[in-house]
């Protein structure tokens, strides 16, 4: 059984294409590397998804992205969208919950993007069981060709 988790990636850009695909262009992996600080960066996006299991519906969700712990953006979503997204679930035998899975998704855009120092980026989510973290993204300084190793 899947447990409740948040799944967060990291790009330079999120499109929607024909077919109702999403194609995610330049994605970080763990480090984003950058020249100098201070630093612009035209466009950073996030697809952040919440997962849980049918029988484990949310029933409240607060999301935030941090720069290390200041807040860029928080969203608090109405828990009675939350009712309603979990209403399919709700008749479903427990046989069938072991093959499905309630999502969240979020697509966010910061454009653009100024950063003072080297930081990391993150995504949590308060839930009523309490927080969950996604996967976190590190912004360095590259080093020079004189730094010494």
């Amino acid at each position: 059984m899947i447990e409740r988790h948040i799944q967060t990636i990291f790009c330079d850009d999120i499109r929607h294409e024909i077919g109702n695909k999403i194609s995610y262009i330049g994605v970080y992996s763990g480090t984003l590397i950058v020249q100098s600080f201070p630093v612009t960066l035209p466009k950073l996006c996030l697809s952040v998804k919440i997962v849980t299991p049918p029988n484990q519906p949310l029933r409240s969700l607060i999301l935030r992205v941090l720069k290390d712990e200041e807040i860029m953006q928080e969203i608090t979503v109405d828990e009675k969208d939350l009712v309603s997204a979990s209403e399919p679930y709700e008749n479903m035998k427990a046989e069938d919950h072991k093959h499905r899975l309630q999502l969240a998704n979020f697509f966010l855009v910061f454009s653009p993007l100024v950063l003072d120092g080297p930081c990391i980026l993150r995504v949590c989510a308060q839930t009523e069981e309490g927080e969950l973290r996604g996967m976190a993204l590190a912004v360095q300084q590259a080093k020079s060709p004189n730094d010494s190793e």
